[in-house]
């Protein structure tokens, strides 16, 4: 996928190839000019095991430790011309306990810069200095490897599963599961035919019959956690910096307000930037919430032509997907005589209403009316069935706030709180015209109520 995908950076893959050493298991040949990228496959039967130094560095009999046929393997490629990206790639998690391996870099999956800066005397200093003499090097030798090797860790099948059906979806392919498996059984049947070299053009010819849409672009946005895929995006944005907590579980807000503003430009500039270069089918991707799925929706709206794909639960939810027929909306309203605002909850998932009365009230709000929205069998995190309903829900909901607005003609604002699946606020950004200026709150988790996120012209 990754050779016939929109960005088309490869030419061919090769798998247990001449010449590559022992990065040979997969081969992706650049076709920019950019370096090609060499990769060890790894898989343990059991997990649990860690990469550490002492997995690196183990030997059985006379053979060499994986970290030995490493270092020969740089050495050789490197001596051929321009130095390729090595990989290591295993189902094995980092061991965080361990003084190197336990400070890769999140971003580029390197040791370094870290390793280089490592005091001398220091257990990561001292580490490295095994590790050279392990293999037989310099410590500056040893560096220079690390430059370029990446440890890609912690990978599943179903991780990888979901990552190829993304890249499949983009490159305009049918990305269900039998389609997956088809690829896969096609794949498994050049390597036991002996294939070792695959260029673009028979790949193509192999998927011809699985390209019912035009390929779509990729949007990655990693609000609340990295991915470890964000090279194969048109365009990645990252935010992961501006939130403290080392998990995605505890990263709600950013640490300073200000940054929120600094979020939509930047997700304002890729909306542009895709439009600039023609994209009007766009796969949005990374992990974020409620109110920057709404944002990103916004940014790429139906008025303007976009089409957005995301797969929400492993199922492809597309704004253009046909709608499926839904039960009427429930619909509540509660006066608060607080201003001329309409704040607006949306509460497929759960509902938010004495939450948002709370915030309201607390907050000073300037809202005189508090419309809540519902599905019609009642709020439950399995209440849309699947893209046809999502598509139904989100026009429907949008309807409703129009029904409301027009019998509030002085209302100059909308206050949106959403509680439901990331998929559907991203739905509903991307309809949500002819409405108010919204100012979009995003749940700040438990009893500690809500923040406001993005501000969303109509």
């Amino acid at each position: 996928m990754r050779v016939i995908g929109p960005e088309r950076r490869f030419s061919q893959v090769e798998v247990e190839v001449n010449d590559a050493g022992n990065f040979d298991d997969v081969v992706l040949r650049s076709s920019t000019g950019e370096p090609d990228i060499l990769a060890q496959v790894k898989w343990a039967t059991n997990p649990a095991d860690l990469v550490n130094e002492g997995y690196l560095t183990a030997t059985s009999g006379r053979s060499k430790s994986l970290l030995q046929k490493m270092y020969d393997s740089y050495v050789k490629l490197s001596g051929s011309g321009a130095t390729p990206v090595l990989r290591l790639i295993t189902n094995r998690a980092l061991d965080h306990a361990d003084p190197l391996l336990g400070h890769v870099d999140g971003r580029t999956d390197l040791l370094m810069p870290y390793a280089g800066q490592a005091e001398l005397t220091s257990a990561a200093g001292r580490a490295v200095d095994r590790w050279a003499d392990h293999v037989g090097a310099s410590r500056l030798e040893l560096l220079a490897m690390l430059e370029h090797l990446q440890f890609v860790t912690g990978r599943t099948v179903s991780a990888e599963e979901d990552h190829v059906r993304t890249l499949m979806v983009a490159a305009g392919l049918d990305g269900s599961a039998s389609s997956l498996q088809h690829g896969l059984n096609t794949v498994a049947s050049w390597v036991t035919g002996g294939r070792r070299i695959i260029p673009e053009e028979d790949i193509r010819s192999t998927v011809e019959s699985l390209h019912p849409t035009p390929p779509s672009a990729i949007l990655l946005v990693q609000a609340i956690d990295a991915d470890p895929h964000a090279e194969d995006a048109t365009i990645a944005l990252n935010w992961v910096d501006l939130f403290d907590g080392d998990n995605a579980q505890v990263r709600v807000q950013p640490r300073c307000a200000s940054d929120w503003a600094r979020m939509e430009q930047e997700i304002m500039d890729a909306a542009a930037a895709l439009e600039r270069d023609g994209w009007r089918s766009t796969l949005i991707g990374g992990a974020m919430r409620q109110a920057t799925f709404f944002r990103v929706g916004a940014a790429l709206p139906r008025v303007r032509g976009h089409t957005l794909r995301y797969l929400q639960g492993g199922k492809l939810w597309s704004t253009d997907a046909r709608k499926a027929a839904i039960p009427a909306p429930q619909l509540r309203r509660q006066q608060l005589d607080f201003g001329n605002d309409l704040a607006v909850a949306i509460g497929v998932a759960v509902d938010p209403t004495s939450a948002v009365i709370a915030y309201l009230k607390d907050n000073s709000v300037r809202a005189s009316r508090l419309l809540t929205i519902q599905p019609g069998g009642g709020s439950d995190d399995q209440s849309i069935a699947g893209a046809g309903q999502a598509v139904a829900y989100a026009e429907a909901i949008r309807n409703l706030v129009r029904e409301e607005l027009d019998e509030l003609p002085s209302t100059e604002r909308i206050h949106l709180f959403m509680a439901g699946p990331g998929g559907l606020a991203l739905l509903l950004g991307h309809r949500w015209n002819r409405t108010r200026v919204t100012t979009v709150y995003e749940h700040l988790g438990g009893h500690r109520g809500y923040t406001t996120a993005f501000e969303v012209d109509s």
